[in-house]
């Protein structure tokens, strides 16, 4: 059966009114035995007290049949008269005395006389003839000294009426009770359940290509309400990725599509035999190699956003790291007089990373900072032990605030920053190199002052 037509609401108030209605029919069972047993104990109690008693008292007497005879109609009398039932038998069956309201009850209780002893038995017959009615009676047979047989009945008609009614009672209580459970817990299972009912749909509309789909939260705290937050949330990241897949395809085929005419421009010219104004061949290499560039870029932020990396780390030294790479640029910072300062502890700080990954970080950072500074301008690189940060700021036109949020995505460029060189993927690269070593990386700027980078890295190991 599809879950269509069995839904979940259905099952759950299925197996609720199973589970329940199992229990009670159990407890049910579990009553009434409890409570046959507590009357049978107690029949069992009174049974064996008469006969103990008349037996004392027919060894008192010695036989007297008179003085028992009265003795019978006594203890009738002290436990309620009618339901008192007494046979004296002989060791041949035959009846010397009894003490009986009914005449079918003394009846059976002769045709029972004979047997073995002790023993209880019960027995039943109509109470008034045309009467659906009946009585029954409990029976103690016991042997006496000189071989005669003592019965003792008890009437348990009313005790018995008693537990069929309370018998009767709880079935139907158990029934009612299994009724509006059932009405109830479907109710409070559809209530519950609507929600996943709600989910379901939405997903079918997120497949079906409505990405803006979103579930309405019921807001109750209970955890339907957490699953439709986090389906939500899903929902909202799914649309975002796919929003940036798009804005990546479009970007990648733009920036490829510039280098792929300049080169069709190129040859086109050569094959009409017109005059390029250098050689195809240095056109083709130059242009070959930024796409290659570009194409290198994205596979190495792919791979650090995957963590795809199998090249073996090392404790790397981040003084001198940090020195090294510096270095590097001071020949470029010095040309447009530019002047780098940078700040690292006395003691080494050690690294486990890639040498080559923190390489892209810091190289990036820093030909960032040499691009947007200015002619006279400043670049300070701090490097901190504890926690592990380095820090690259620089003068210069700065980030507005509004900017900022985008200057980690991919191929994304300031309005300014279009007329230099570069693709919009060196901040992409750092902040996947950063977040795969577990790491932070924070942006600040004032407009037409300054504008710093803080890479906050987990330290590993010091000395």
């Amino acid at each position: 059966m599809s879950s269509a037509r069995n839904p979940i609401w259905r099952r759950i108030a299925w197996s609720s009114f199973v589970s329940f209605g199992l229990l009670y029919l159990l407890v049910g069972v579990l009553v009434l035995i409890v409570t046959i047993r507590h009357h049978t104990s107690e029949y069992h109690a009174i049974l064996s007290r008469l006969s103990a008693d008349l037996k004392g008292e027919y060894a008192r007497y010695h036989g007297d049949l008179a003085q028992m005879q009265r003795e019978f109609a006594t203890d009738a009398e002290e436990h309620g008269g009618e339901n008192i039932f007494l046979l004296l038998s002989s060791p041949d069956g035959k009846t010397m005395l009894h003490q009986s309201s009914n005449e079918s009850i003394f009846r059976k209780m002769q045709a029972n006389a004979m047997g073995p002893e002790p023993h209880t038995y019960r027995i039943t017959c109509s109470q008034d003839k045309g009467k659906n009615s009946y009585i029954a009676v409990r029976v103690r047979r016991t042997r006496l000294s000189d071989g005669s047989i003592l019965s003792v009945g008890f009437n348990v008609t009313t005790d018995e009426r008693h537990a069929i009614f309370v018998g009767m009672v709880l079935a139907a209580a158990i029934l009612f009770t299994l009724l509006v459970g059932a009405l109830f817990g479907a109710y409070f299972a559809k209530r519950i359940t609507a929600p996943l009912g709600v989910i379901s749909q939405t997903a079918e509309r997120i497949a079906k290509g409505d990405y803006s789909a979103r579930v309405r939260e019921t807001g109750d705290g209970s955890e339907i309400t957490e699953l439709e937050m986090a389906f939500n949330t899903m929902a909202r990241e799914n649309e975002k990725t796919l929003s940036d897949l798009r804005t990546l395809t479009d970007d990648i085929a733009h920036d490829l599509r510039t280098p792929l005419t300049r080169l069709r421009a190129a040859a086109e010219i050569q094959a009409t035999g017109g005059q390029i104004k250098r050689p195809l061949a240095e056109t083709v290499a130059e242009e070959t190699t930024a796409m290659l560039e570009l194409i290198n870029t994205m596979l190495d932020i792919s791979q650090t956003d995957s963590r795809i990396n199998r090249t073996p780390r090392s404790d790397i030294d981040m003084v001198a790291f940090v020195r090294g790479v510096t270095e590097l640029y001071s020949a470029v910072a010095e040309e447009r007089d530019i002047e780098i300062t940078v700040s690292c502890p006395e003691q080494p700080v050690f690294f486990h990373a890639h040498k080559n990954k923190l390489q892209q970080m810091l190289g990036n950072l820093l030909d960032n900072a040499v691009k947007f500074t200015p002619q006279n301008g400043k670049i300070a690189i701090v490097l901190q032990a504890a926690p592990l940060t380095i820090t690259v700021s620089n003068t210069g036109a700065g980030i507005t605030a509004a900017d900022i949020p985008h200057v980690f995505k991919r191929f994304w460029r300031s309005d300014d920053s279009r007329s230099l060189p570069g693709n919009g993927l060196g901040l992409a690269l750092v902040k996947a190199i950063v977040t795969s070593y577990g790491g932070t990386i924070a942006c600040e700027s004032t407009p037409n002052q300054w504008t710093r980078f803080t890479v906050t890295l987990p330290e590993q190991k010091s000395s």
